[in-house]
């Protein structure tokens, strides 16, 4: 599809979306949806880059500012291990000046020589080309020396929308659409897969949602490295950008995207997996996700932070609560690794 063809889409009506992309989810996976036992380590939340949109950062020196010693952040993955079992642990926290490439080095390998049964899926363009201009490497290396020490995968964190109007309107510190873009394409030739993200309902455009869609499927059709598209959708409480964008997007929202998602990255932008997106939105939503195209529930994001309030209302707490309302909703729940094989 070209850029033209994902904006129609985006704008037919939301049953005959939702039939088109349930269609095709059908064929794919029949009733089975997937879902991962994972925690999310933000190892800390000091960022110099001070996004609009973003709860989570703090300056250095104000007084919840925090950085974890490369011993506490493996004690912490260890215990939610001994406690739920992991398959997975998701590795993020903001652009801290303190923290070099060896802190990841020494953190993913004690994980791995601790505990190698858990995937790390770890850091995002953003702090691969932070990592890159502190060290004075390339982004190859930068992933080479990652991947060596441990990396199994890198989430899509970073990307929101890609189109640079909007980056500099709500996170003008950010790198832009291109670099994103171009580290995803690195990691792909060097064999790491990767996630792509899409968070939406701020300042951007149904046009520039469009844009966004068609970067996306245009890398995967050269690269084929993505093995997931997750969207969701902006929150405004906490964070300065709530000042102006008030109020949040309604999960009709989070289905037309789901929807023209599983349409749009077919054929030679096939992306295999469309996540629910349930932190955001809701478990309900997520539930009706899966008729409009998702066949994955995404994971039990232990220990998650950046979206504390969010988690905090939520009534998933383990795996147990992901396999009810997968049933729930008609569906048969398929636990599977890091790479969407499933395992039980």
């Amino acid at each position: 599809m070209d850029r033209g063809e994902i904006e129609e889409l985006l704008k037919r009506d939301l049953w005959e979306l939702g039939s088109e992309a349930w269609r095709i989810r059908s064929k794919l996976y029949g009733r089975v949806t997937t879902y991962i036992s994972s925690m999310v380590l933000n190892y800390t939340n000091v960022c110099v880059i001070e996004c609009e949109f973003c709860p989570f950062w703090r300056r250095r020196g104000e007084q919840d500012a925090y950085a974890l010693s490369v011993e506490e952040a493996l004690r912490r993955v260890l215990e939610v291990d001994a406690k739920y079992g992991l398959r997975q642990v998701l590795v993020q926290g903001g652009i801290n000046p303190d923290i070099g490439i060896e802190y990841f080095e020494e953190l993913f390998r004690a994980i791995k020589s601790k505990a190698p049964h858990i995937a790390i899926h770890a850091l995002s363009p953003l702090e691969v080309d932070y990592l890159a201009r502190r060290e004075r490497a390339s982004w190859r290396e930068v992933l080479e020396r990652l991947r060596e020490a441990g990396m199994d995968s890198m989430p899509g964190g970073g990307g929101e929308i890609l189109v640079d109007r909007v980056r500099r309107e709500i996170s003008p510190k950010k790198i832009g659409s291109e670099i994103w873009l171009r580290i995803m394409e690195e990691a792909h030739k060097l064999g790491i897969p990767t996630s792509a993200t899409m968070m939406y309902g701020h300042v951007e455009t149904q046009e520039e949602w469009a844009e966004h869609l068609w970067k996306i499927a245009d890398l995967q059709r050269r690269t084929k490295g993505f093995m997931a598209f997750i969207a969701w959708n902006y929150e405004p409480a906490g964070n300065p950008l709530g000042r102006r964008v008030k109020y949040a997007k309604t999960a009709a929202t989070l289905l037309r995207v789901v929807a023209v998602a599983r349409i749009a990255f077919t054929g030679e932008s096939f992306i295999p997996h469309i996540q629910s997106s349930w932190l955001t939105n809701g478990p309900e939503a997520a539930e009706l996700a899966m008729y409009f195209g998702a066949d994955d529930f995404g994971g039990t994001l232990y220990e998650e932070r950046v979206l504390e309030s969010q988690r905090r209302i939520s009534p998933i707490g383990t795996r147990e609560d992901v396999v009810m309302l997968i049933e729930r909703a008609g569906f048969t729940p398929a636990e599977r690794d890091n790479w969407y094989r499933i395992i039980s």
